[in-house]
């Protein structure tokens, strides 16, 4: 048979959420304490934090492969244009963070002395730069020990003191501008501004480091970051991170300034090489030619000879075409040996003067030295950012080797090719010098004196105009690269520490580490919380609740019957009727799991409770290993329920009235040996039916039915079994066992009884303890008529009102 309770019994849906709600609101100084902390930690990393800023520029990079021709246009409409764009872009970064690039910016700052100040208390420390009272003048030509921190302390305008901690132990007074030697350290120390103010208070303390170019280099390039700004564009961005804004604007400038530089110097080595290797040609022509001019001068003073026959003037031009032709080719021949010469060294640079300059056209030789010039300059951008064993790498050097076998095979030829037309040309020179002879001795000499100095005059007057064009080659170069904006400090913005995010996370935090830990021990927690943990245990349907006694009195229904602990066994005796619908049901047996989970209390209370109802009602106390009415009583113990069944008592003996009226009690009297065979004796069944004839209730309290049996033996004599429960104590376990028993119908009409129930945090009932009295049936009374100190403090609670508020209780 299944027992149906009121609707009044049914939990609502959402009592889980309740439940949390309340367990979260009432540990909120768990809340207040945790983000506390957490505030006080997130001030602490805000204000001692040393802040570091990021400062960016920009640059625009050129593009140099397109001409403008109707290929350069197809091409510029295809991908491959794209993808040579983006190879182009990807070199020109590894460039700019190249360790080449950071060492010669650095080599232009003066970074080579980083400063510090220290905090008042030593806690935190700030970075300078050009901001600190004194400058450090390291002395080069002796050693100083890098990254080992110097300590300064400035006493005054002429004095400092200097200390040097750990291994050395140095603190030493000295005046500004006085150097200082040691074995590890040379340097003097000037003040930055002759008329600097002493700050107030205690003198501040600074400290410096010197630092490696080698290891300042790896820094910087390390730290700066490239980005892109767009795929298809060529504008690009360089920011970096650090202490001092001014310090990464200055670096970043000076990277800049030096990158274009570096662009514009290989653009003018090639000027400059030619106008060298010109330079070369003119020393040797300049001595010739002034000689040939003085000759020619004394000879026609002495001689006085004027002008040349017409037969001399004929072989004197046919000379001279001869002889500069031949200069031509001698001319030639000294540049394919200079490019020989560069050639078989493979230096790799790119600074090969091209053939044109020189006024050699040989279409071959000029298309060989600008795609070797192309490789080499492709193959040392890669060499910035790759390294010898890549692939794209590995191909530039062999392209590179492949054009460099071509071009000495190609310069063999031309050399060969010169030899055979000096030769010709001697031969025919000789052949004119010949018919030379023919002429007066002195018209003959006055025309190879005037033969050489033209000769001389002519190539001097060619070299001097490849020079005049080398140097405006080199004048109209521009650098491809250029600068959209350069890094402003006043532009920096400080990354760290975000006080903002800080103070957020910091809330989240400390809000979030107390909800975890409700949560986790909530999770852990096998207590009984709630009528849904029971529900999710078992099918035993509930009786009621009883909450919680914060009196020490034992029978709180007698002394405070107005109290909502009172309330609630007045509800427990209304639904007992519910349960006791037959006529001969009047045993109650009050059982637990274990000790300590109040139903020697739930049953005491209930019997009075009964009793204030006008029932003649009989508490019994059959834990007889554990007994502990008579004590609720203060009735003497020495004769009991144990001695009756011992045929030692007599009923009427061990009845004892009490102080309650229509309450009777039957204490367990001296704990016996075998308490299990006297509970299952005939004697006990014989007195349970006299006692139903005398009494209108019994009450049996009996012991913890997981602890011992005996509570077992009773089944058949108990008209409704009550499991006591406790809220916050009882172990989710135990309910397994109540429904087992529930399952095997072992016990009549099982209930649960829940008992210590806190108002505090615990739902799932119409009747809500301390805060409305309802029966359950929907409606409840308009005024209250019990009274507890815990319902006014709760009234005026706060967490009350939040709850209220949200719930919408009345």
């Amino acid at each position: 048979m299944t027992e149906s309770y009121p609707e009044y019994y049914k939990e609502e849906d959402n009592i889980d959420i309740k439940r949390y709600i309340f367990l979260i609101l009432s540990h909120w100084w768990w809340f207040a304490l945790s983000i506390f902390i957490a505030l006080t930690i997130s001030y602490l990393v805000n204000r001692y934090t040393e802040e570091i800023y990021q400062v960016s520029c920009s640059l625009i990079l050129g593009d140099e492969t397109t001409s403008g021709s109707v290929e350069d246009i197809l091409d510029e409409l295809t991908r491959t244009r794209n993808r040579r764009r983006k190879a182009v872009v990807e070199n020109e970064i590894s460039i700019l963070k190249s360790y080449s690039m950071a060492r010669m910016a650095l080599e232009e700052l003066d970074f080579r002395i980083s400063y510090t100040a220290v905090g008042r208390r030593g806690i935190a420390e700030s970075r300078m730069y050009k901001d600190c009272p004194f400058v450090v003048i390291p002395d080069s030509a002796n050693p100083n020990l890098f990254g080992y921190p110097v300590y300064i302390t400035i006493l005054s305008r002429q004095e400092y003191l200097l200390e040097i901690d750990d291994r050395f132990g140095i603190s030493k007074t000295l005046r500004f501008g006085e150097n200082f030697k040691h074995s590890s350290f040379n340097f003097t120390v000037r003040l930055r501004n002759p008329d600097y103010k002493l700050p107030e208070g205690p003198p501040r303390k600074y400290y410096f480091t010197m630092n490696s170019i080698n290891s300042l280099a790896n820094q910087y390039r390390g730290a700066l970051s490239v980005q892109v700004n767009d795929p298809k564009g060529s504008i690009i961005s360089l920011s970096m991170q650090g202490f001092v804004s001014f310090q990464i604007a200055d670096y970043l400038n000076k990277l800049s300034e030096v990158y274009i530089r570096f662009d514009l110097d290989e653009k003018n080595t090639i000027s400059e090489n030619t106008i060298r290797f010109i330079d070369e040609q003119l020393n040797q022509i300049v001595d010739s030619l002034k000689s040939a001019e003085m000759r020619l001068q004394n000879f026609r003073a002495h001689n006085k000879v004027i002008d040349i026959s017409r037969e001399g003037e004929y072989m004197f031009k046919q000379l001279e075409e001869l002889q500069t032709e031949k200069a031509v080719l001698d001319l030639n021949t000294s540049y394919y040996d200079y490019l020989k010469n560069y050639v078989n060294k493979k230096t790799g640079k790119n600074d090969i003067i091209a053939p044109s300059v020189i006024g050699v056209n040989d279409q071959l030789l000029n298309d060989l030295v600008s795609r070797l010039n192309e490789l080499n300059l492709h193959r040392e951008k890669l060499s910035y950012g790759l390294q010898g064993d890549m692939p794209q790498y590995t191909e530039i050097v062999a392209q590179t080797e492949n054009v460099r076998k071509n071009l000495i095979e190609n310069l063999d030829n031309l050399v060969h090719g010169n030899k055979l037309a000096i030769n010709d040309l001697n031969k025919r020179i000789r052949a004119v010098e010949k018919n030379l002879e023919k002429l007066p001795y002195t018209e003959r000499q006055l025309i190879n004196i005037q033969r050489e100095f033209n000769l001389n005059d002519q190539i001097y007057t060619f070299l001097l105009e490849k020079r005049a064009e080398a140097g405006i080659t080199k004048a109209s170069n521009a650098p491809k690269n250029k600068i959209l904006d350069i890094a402003r400090p006043e532009n920096a913005y400080r990354i760290k520490p975000k006080s903002r995010m800080n103070n957020m996370m910091a809330m989240l935090l400390g809000g979030l580490f107390p909800l975890f830990l409700i949560l986790l021990i909530d999770f852990f927690n096998n207590k009984i919380q709630s009528r849904k943990d029971i529900e999710n245990y078992t099918k035993v349907p509930i009786l009621g609740t009883v909450g919680h006694n914060d009196s020490n009195i034992e029978i709180p229904v007698i002394e405070n019957p107005k109290s909502s602990l009172a309330e609630s066994f007045r509800a427990l005796r209304a639904n007992l009727h519910y349960l006791m619908k037959d006529q001969g049901d009047k045993i109650i047996a009050v059982t637990s799991t274990i000790s300590g989970e109040g139903k020697t209390f739930c049953a005491v209370n209930m019997a009075a409770i009964m009793a204030m109802a006008g029932k003649k009602t009989l508490l019994v106390g059959l834990d007889l290993r554990r007994p502990k009415i008579h004590k609720i009583f203060n009735i003497n113990n020495t004769i009991g329920l144990s001695t009756y069944l011992i045929h030692k008592s007599t009923p009427e003996e061990i009845i004892s009235a009490t102080n309650i009226d229509r309450l009777f009690v039957v204490n367990s009297g001296p704990i016996p040996p075998n308490p299990a065979e006297l509970i299952g004796s005939d004697k006990l069944t014989k007195f349970m039916l006299q006692a139903k004839k005398d009494f209108d209730y019994i009450i049996l309290d009996t012991p913890p039915i997981a602890i011992v049996t005996d509570a077992l033996l009773l089944s058949e004599l108990a008209d409704i079994y009550l499991f006591v429960v406790r809220h916050k104590y009882s172990s989710k376990n135990v309910l397994q066992i109540i429904d087992e028993l529930y399952r095997k119908k072992n016990m009549k009409k099982l209930s649960i009884l829940i008992n210590d129930v806190h108002t505090k945090g615990y739902y799932g009932y119409s009747y809500r303890y301390g805060y409305d009295y309802a029966y359950g049936y929907g409606n409840g009374y308009g005024n209250r008529y019990y009274y507890d100190d815990e319902y006014v403090q709760d009234k005026k609670s706060i967490l009350y009102r939040i709850y209220k508020t949200m719930f919408k209780i009345k």
